[in-house]
């Protein structure tokens, strides 16, 4: 068998207001539209019949992201990683080492997005807002992620929306 890794960038957030932490920053109502209008199509391509998981970063627009996602994958299992926000790679590949899914959905942010597609596939492609790729690892290597550069196979990617 295989973990299958999708990386999702959120979509579009608003500007930073006076005052306003960057961590707040919600999504643009552009953004959240053009999200649910393309994710039932986009998203098509996840498979979640086996164990799947949703992991996401706890910034505002992130978990936004993540709620319209799951209104087409119905996954059960929520996580929210401050890696994910805090851009440790170091912590989310542990974090996947140690996980019984079969399929890990994940909502972040740039550089993050396009520096793990990068290191789990040797591919390295940008990521607009509401992109989206899968990789594919063999289970005989997960256990070695967080220490060897073990490539994954790019199963996907899908540009995200024009907003």
């Amino acid at each position: 068998m295989a973990l299958t890794v999708v990386l999702i960038r959120h979509g579009e957030a608003e500007n930073k207001r006076f005052g306003e932490t960057d961590y707040d920053r919600e999504l643009t109502f552009k953004g959240a539209s053009a999200l649910a209008e393309a994710f039932p199509d986009n998203l098509s391509l996840v498979n979640t019949s086996r164990a799947s998981e949703l992991w996401v970063s706890p910034a505002v627009r992130a978990r936004q992201t993540a709620d319209i996602a799951n209104e087409t994958l119905d996954i059960d299992i929520f996580r929210e990683l401050k890696c994910l926000y805090e851009q440790d790679q170091q912590k989310f590949l542990e974090e996947l080492q140690k996980t019984n899914a079969d399929t890990v959905v994940v909502v972040g942010h740039i550089p993050f997005m396009e520096d793990m597609l990068a290191r789990l596939t040797g591919v390295y492609m940008g990521f607009s807002t509401g992109s989206a790729a899968a990789v594919e690892i063999d289970d005989a290597y997960v256990s070695t992620l967080s220490t060897s550069p073990i490539r994954g196979r790019l199963l996907w990617y899908v540009s995200g929306p024009v907003v």
